[in-house]
């Protein structure tokens, strides 16, 4: 992988991800919330969100132990039943 192409590739999930912001809208959310599938897509949604926000924060960050270890500990946790 070339020295550039990280870079990019964080730019197009950037904008893969505004994109997709701007369509969530709180009519979505409500209709999906109706039905079974709907609801499951929420939540596949909402794992992988909490999923990209711990890896921000975890990623190449320096832990203040009386701060923050409860954060670290919590994304163990989770990534315990995903091997």
């Amino acid at each position: 992988m070339g020295q550039t192409e990280p870079l990019e590739q964080a730019k197009a999930i950037a904008s893969a991800l505004e994109q997709l912001a701007d369509q969530l809208h709180p009519e979505v959310i409500r209709s999906a919330r109706l039905d079974q599938e709907g609801r499951r897509d929420l939540d596949r949604i909402e794992y992988a969100l909490g999923t990209i926000g711990k890896a921000l924060i975890l990623t190449d960050y320096s832990i203040d132990e009386e701060k923050d270890i409860d954060k670290l500990k919590a994304f163990r946790e989770s990534q315990k039943g995903m091997g």
